[in-house]
């Protein structure tokens, strides 16, 4: 057997469409929710604010593993995020884990010492061929993400606010007057929200990166529709998004965050009730909306709960240190 690993142009059709071929083929799951291709090759391009790390392994020609690694540029920096898919068939032969040393002696050579990487695992199994993958190339559990559904269409109640709140909906591009606040806000998720016992600094967003995430919308075919809450003095109280990829009928709660200081309010159920009811056109004829949370996010549980969303896997967090 000859193995060798190169690191792929995700910009070569021929190239990519064989690198996203394997890599949906090794996420077939419906737990699994792998990138679409459009989004895939976005995710492995360079910008500003992320390097990508990008590799293949072939045994005697054939394509049997693939992997990526994010690497943040403005934020921490000492991490490294991965990701490696091996063909299901070529399992438990050695790829998965030559990929793995070639991203982190990579990473090393960036100046990274911290490896991060999720497994998911149905409800009701203890293992999966993740996890015995991450135990036996040294990770270290970190945290359980809940991983949760709503199944469409759902009936929900009016959106109740109090306090002297009020919402306010768009997509793409936040409006001007907002758009410095609104990314001191993104900022913060990483401080607000339970997240593990890695001590990850919050990331870097202004509103260029914002007006990027717009530009990756569009190319990865994905709409966004967002909704913030907003204080009786003006100012930015917590936001919500839910995403919609053009050729899919999954829709992706992301990130929700309500600020300390605006707790207590019942802003977290309004906003992503609000967000159901701005996005309505976009939900017609989807079949599930899918988030995720710290298994310790008690308060947001509690309103993915109420809304109906019914918990359908856990994702593990790993870290390695080099």
């Amino acid at each position: 057997m000859v193995l060798t690993l190169a690191s792929p142009d995700p910009a070569d059709h021929g190239a990519f469409s064989e690198f996203a071929d394997l890599y949906l083929r090794a996420n077939h799951r419906s737990i699994d929710l792998p990138w679409l291709p459009a989004e895939l090759q976005v995710i492995l391009a360079d910008d500003d604010y992320v390097r990508t790390d990008v590799v293949e392994a072939r045994s005697n020609g054939e394509l049997v593993a693939v992997g990526w690694a994010d690497l943040p540029v403005k934020d921490n920096t000492n991490c490294a995020y991965l990701e490696i898919a091996v063909a299901p068939e070529n399992r438990r032969k050695g790829y998965g884990s030559a990929v793995l040393n070639w991203l982190a002696k990579r990473a090393g050579e960036d100046g990274r010492n911290t490896l991060l990487a999720e497994s998911t695992r149905a409800v009701g199994e203890d293992t999966g061929p993740g996890k015995e993958f991450a135990l036996a190339t040294g990770f270290v559990f970190d945290t359980i993400n809940a991983q949760r559904q709503l199944n469409l269409p759902s009936e929900q109640a009016a959106v109740e606010l109090r306090d002297g709140y009020r919402l306010q909906s768009w997509r793409g591009e936040p409006p001007p007057d907002l758009i410095d606040q609104y990314a001191v806000l993104r900022q913060l998720l990483n401080q607000e929200a339970p997240s593990g016992q890695t001590d990850l600094e919050n990331e870097f967003w202004d509103a260029e990166r914002l007006r990027l995430e717009v530009d990756q919308w569009w190319r990865q075919h994905r709409t966004a529709q967002t909704v913030v809450a907003l204080a009786p003095d003006g100012a930015l109280a917590g936001h919500t998004q839910l995403l919609f990829p053009a050729k899919s009928t999954v829709v992706y709660q992301w990130d929700t965050l309500v600020l300390p200081a605006h707790r207590g309010h019942g802003l977290g159920l309004a906003l992503k009730r609000q967000a159901m009811v701005a996005a309505a056109d976009l939900l017609a004829g989807r079949s599930r909306i899918v988030t995720w949370n710290d298994a310790t996010n008690e308060p947001m549980i509690r309103v993915n709960e109420e809304l109906g969303y019914e918990l359908t896997a856990h994702s593990d967090q790993w870290v390695k240190t080099l």
